[in-house]
């Protein structure tokens, strides 16, 4: 069961007057940021023990439109693994969303969408609060079991969640507003004739959230979260999912992609490595090291490379508060290697070498592979093979 809501990591609290005006979201086209989290979560079946696990994403969204009453957030969401022995985060799952929320914090998402999970929550009431006061509103979770389970349908939890204003606190020198929410969850799944023979007839469960909204600038900047998901199967075992959440927001700078497609590419000049392209990408500005070299079959890089990678981050280290993708592309041959695998783990090679040589901190800089699924050129001679075996190393921009 996946999880992620937005919640701030805080240091002391110190008590405040409440805000002069309601509560209420505010967009404004153009605005970017993004939400990093940690989700902790233990597995029973029967109760007994099954496994602890550590889920850590990324959440960025932007403002596309806005009619000042209603904001339309366009987002992209990964979801990331730590493997063993590598420093970056491998990209498990990735989620583009694009829904709408209006000043009162109600979503309109589309009826395919399956993130974000959590909906409705926090919503607020018309008027001004003052600490102590309570209200009640109609959010919705959203479960994805098609392909644990086989079943053909997304499952839709209505809950009724009662709020509380705790009133306002700092934050990290942030003055915020608490809110705290609580919901219990009760749906009959009402799935039929699924793929598989296990799968659930009833969720139950809970929520216990703290959000912290900035009043002044009308958004969630984050939220502390325990929660409890039962799933009781038609064999009649129990399912239990249980943790805790929590995230903090960063605020995105626009990116001016043309400038920095030049800075990088004299930087790159500078330092002797004017032959390595440089473009505007779709999310940010990309570095294409196609020339990069690994032995046959191998993600080990080799001495002139890590010379290489290292120049690249010097480079890179002139923009700190850009995170860092790193996607790993083989060319479409015969080989021994598994081209996924091995796409995947030259990518990791380039992200740890990056980490070593202090460029980012372990959470800002993440990596995939695409296997040979997407070659720049056809894979018909060995010059363009050599250009679709490829390291691609973007700074993004939100």
């Amino acid at each position: 069961m996946k999880r992620f809501l937005f919640c701030a990591l805080g240091a002391g609290l110190l008590v405040l007057s409440a805000p002069a005006d309601p509560l209420k979201f505010l967009f404004q086209t153009g605005d970017q940021f993004r939400y990093y989290g940690t989700s902790t979560q233990r597995v029973t079946v029967d109760g007994t023990f099954l496994q602890d696990s550590l889920q850590e994403y990324k959440v960025s969204y932007s403002v596309a439109e806005t009619d000042g009453a209603v904001g339309r957030l366009q987002g992209h969401i990964v979801f990331l693994t730590q493997r063993q022995g590598e420093a970056a985060g491998a990209i498990s799952q990735e989620f583009d969303t694009d829904y709408r929320v209006d000043s009162q914090g109600v979503f309109s998402v589309p009826a395919t969408e399956v993130m974000p999970v959590v909906r409705n929550v926090p919503t607020f009431p018309e008027g001004d609060l003052k600490p102590g006061d309570t209200w009640t509103g109609q959010g919705e979770e959203v479960h994805d079991m098609r392909d644990d389970f086989g079943v053909d349908q997304l499952l839709r939890v209505p809950v009724e969640v009662s709020y509380t204003y705790e009133g306002p606190v700092v934050r990290d020198g942030k003055t915020l507003q608490a809110i705290r929410s609580n919901y219990d969850l009760y749906k009959r799944t009402g799935f039929r004739f699924p793929k598989l023979k296990f799968y659930p007839l009833l969720m139950t469960g809970f929520s216990h959230q703290t959000h912290y909204f900035n009043a002044e600038k009308g958004r969630e900047e984050g939220y502390e979260e325990e929660y409890r998901l039962v799933l009781t199967m038609n064999t009649g075992q129990v399912v239990e999912y249980s943790g805790k959440g929590e995230s903090h927001l960063v605020e995105a700078k626009t990116m001016d992609k043309p400038a920095l497609v030049e800075e990088v590419k004299k930087g790159l000049e500078d330092r002797g490595l004017g032959n390595v392209q440089v473009s505007a990408a779709p999310r940010g500005v990309m570095i294409n090291l196609d020339n990069i070299r690994f032995p046959g079959e191998s993600a080990d890089l080799v001495p002139s490379e890590r010379e290489k990678v290292r120049l690249i981050g010097e480079i890179l280290k002139k923009y700190p508060d850009r995170d860092i993708l790193v996607e790993g592309h083989t060319a479409d041959v015969v080989s021994a290697s598994d081209p996924q695998t091995l796409s995947e783990a030259r990518a990791a090679a380039v992200g740890n070498e990056l980490l070593a040589e202090g460029v980012r901190r372990p959470d800002q800089i993440v990596y995939r592979g695409w296997g040979s699924t997407k070659p720049l050129v056809p894979n018909d001679t060995p010059e363009n093979r050599a250009k679709n075996r490829r390291v691609e190393v973007t700074l993004l921009e939100n």
